[in-house]
């Protein structure tokens, strides 16, 4: 290990409220911590520096909880937060990671969505400081890891050195919008998040007087969410009110804005890493979580970087790091073993690497770091996706009764020939439930008890004889009709252990009037049949000796996703009065192969198994995973912040 762990107790100063202006005028807050030199800050040399741009500064640094503060400072790096324009203290209107990257680039459909460059000036802005060094590198995750990406995709950036991306919030995964997933509407992510920032926009008056009495009201009338985010029930809202009309999000402009681009998707292009073809000229760390709601994004960024870097050095330097986590804190009872992540080591162990040549041995070992599930241990790999991988398909077979884990359901290699379809029942008011899958507090668990319900279709292997290795990106193949105008698709896959429980591992899906094209939404033909592409996260799996693998298709996924009224009528403005029942048909015969494709990987051809190096009892820090939501590992030491110089 390379880095210093400086203990739990390690102080550092803090400068609040620093000023930092935009190029329009706007001025941003933020803070600055910085090494002590007995007991004060050392002005008296220059450092490397760590910027976090981030939305959360009105609620807590969300990097204050797992060290990286601590970290930092005594490995002598000055650390700067700032705060998103419109959110804290930070003058603006908040427009969710509109303003990060490379600003508006004339097209109409932005509606003037995205036009600045905080990204861009805030690191000149550091740069200039005389106590930095002119190496500035970047961390964070979600928002805090698309404000990174986005400034690397803005051209060259003097000082910009590396930055370790987690999980970053960005329009990339398969052409979707913020806040969107293939087609479906984020829906309890979106109203979470939405009731989340709302805390920060009430507390820095960002209403009038008027407008924050009708939130109020709306609060009260949801049960006061706002007093906790986690009692959101999304699903229940929108089917009463709708999207548009739903309480509380009825005066959220940037909810409003995104409602109402459901279709317009070149209105989100302004945060769409896909579409910029700047080179990626230094290695870079992209980390993902395996329950992450943003895995995607990870990987995807990731693979681009690869592709778009200017040199095959450069494209052999990115990582990529998947971890078994979530987006933040976890509320399901499953652990992995050997998951705990001392994250902030790290993160300083790549700095001192890229900026210090302080090798670091995770970095030696192999391009992707992945932690593989069923065998519960890390692994490094030399590339992703991984070499040697067997993309195999796995056909559904049955007699007609795949509905519950107690019907015919067959999943094998086996091509089908002649077989019955299968039937279910579709109500959107009474919809699957969602447990806790790729969410904001999510992570492997047990749906046996959905596959309990008809309106679930259940297809299992038998028993395994042997391990089976699933690593990768995973896709799907359905043939089906609906006897709606529209519907949804959606299939999840499984790991049955032998006591019976089904813990899932990723999910996928298609939204039937987008599955010819997300810019030009067509109804389905009742009762026509459709050959459609059902796209998966990327999972790794080793199905043990014993166990089953198992997948479920069904029509519902609340609130995960919007409801899908059946019908091919505005999504924004439907409600449960608008809502059908749809008589769903999945077929799979030797004309209607319907199959998932999964990625097998060879015993012989797995990488080399690691002996986890950031597993806090080796590095003495703090689990990232545990330590997610709670308050900062070290209280700051106040400093005056007119003391702090200043270049303007």
């Amino acid at each position: 290990m390379a880095a210093e762990f400086p203990g739990k107790q390690h102080k550092y100063a803090e400068f609040k409220d620093v000023i930092i202006p935009m190029r329009d005028g706007t001025r941003l807050v933020g803070s600055v911590k910085f090494p002590l030199k007995d007991g004060k800050p050392d002005f008296t040399k220059q450092y490397p520096v760590i910027l976090i741009r981030s939305a959360y500064l009105h609620s807590g640094p969300t990097t204050a909880w797992y060290g990286l503060f601590e970290y930092a400072t005594a490995n002598d790096y000055v650390c700067v937060e700032v705060a998103a324009r419109g959110t804290a203290k930070s003058e603006g209107q908040l427009q969710p990671l509109a303003n990060e990257g490379w600003g508006d680039d004339g097209r109409p459909d932005h509606d003037g969505w995205g036009i600045h460059r905080d990204g861009v000036d805030t690191i000149a802005w550091v740069r200039k400081q005389p106590w930095c060094n002119g190496q500035i590198v970047t961390s964070g995750i979600s928002w805090q890891g698309a404000s990174q990406i986005l400034p690397w995709l803005s051209g060259d950036i003097l000082g910009l050195e590396t930055s370790v991306i987690s999980n970053p919030a960005i329009n990339s995964a398969f052409g979707n919008n913020l806040g969107f997933e293939n087609g479906f509407f984020s829906l309890n992510l979106n109203v979470f998040w939405a009731i989340m920032m709302l805390d920060d926009q009430l507390a820095h008056h960002r209403f009038s007087p008027i407008i924050k009495e009708k939130i109020m009201e709306d609060n009260a009338l949801l049960g006061n969410p706002l007093e906790d985010p986690r009692k959101v029930n999304a699903g229940e809202w929108a089917k009463k009110y709708g999207l548009k009309n739903m309480p509380i999000m009825r005066h959220i402009p940037f909810w409003q804005k995104w409602v109402e681009n459901y279709d317009n998707i070149d209105f989100f292009s302004y945060n769409d890493i896909t579409k910029r073809t700047n080179k990626f000229k230094k290695p870079l760390v992209f980390v993902g979580g395996w329950y992450d709601l943003l895995l995607t994004n990870s990987i995807m960024a990731y693979e681009q970087a690869v592709t778009n870097s200017v040199s095959q050095e450069v494209a052999d330097g990115h990582r990529l790091v998947l971890t078994p986590f979530s987006h933040t804190a976890r509320t399901n009872d499953h652990r992995f073993a050997n998951e705990d992540t001392d994250q902030a080591s790290l993160n300083i162990d790549w700095f001192n690497q890229q900026l210090k040549g302080i090798p670091a041995e995770l970095f030696q070992k192999g391009k992707a770091v992945i932690y593989v599930m069923g065998e519960e241990r890390w692994r490094a790999e030399q590339a992703w996706p991984l070499p040697d991988t067997k993309l195999t398909e796995y056909y559904l077979h049955s007699d007609g009764n795949a509905n519950t884990s107690a019907g015919d359901g067959v999943l094998s290699t086996a091509f089908p020939v002649s077989e019955s379809a299968d039937h279910y029942s579709s109500d959107p008011a009474n919809p699957v439930y969602n447990i806790q899958e790729h969410t904001m507090f999510g992570g492997m668990n047990d749906h046996s008890g959905n596959e309990q319900r008809s309106d679930v279709l259940v297809y299992s292997t038998p028993v395994l004889e042997e391990d089976v290795e699933v690593t990768g990106w995973i896709n799907a193949t359905l043939y089906a009709s609906t006897s709606g105008t529209d519907t949804d698709f959606i299939m999840k896959l499984l790991d049955v252990y032998p006591d019976g429980s089904s813990m899932h591992l990723t999910t996928g899906g298609v939204r039937g009037r987008y599955r010819n094209d997300r810019k030009n939404p067509e109804p389905m033909v009742p009762n026509q049949i459709e050959k459609m592409t059902l796209k998966m996260r990327a999972t790794s799996n080793i199905f043990k000796k014993g166990h089953r693998i198992r997948i479920e298709v069904m029509s519902t996924n609340s609130s995960m996703y919007d409801a899908n009224p059946n019908r091919f009528i505005d999504l924004r403005t439907c409600t449960e009065k608008d809502y059908v029942i749809a008589d769903q048909t999945i077929y799979h015969d030797a004309e209607h192969p319907s199959s998932i494709t999964l990625p097998i990987i060879p015993a012989d051809k797995q990488g080399e198994w690691l002996d986890w190096p950031y597993a806090p009892e080796k590095t003495g820090g703090f689990d990232h995973a545990a330590m997610a939501g709670k308050p900062a590992c070290t209280e700051p030491v106040p400093m005056n912040t007119a003391d702090l110089p200043i270049v303007e």
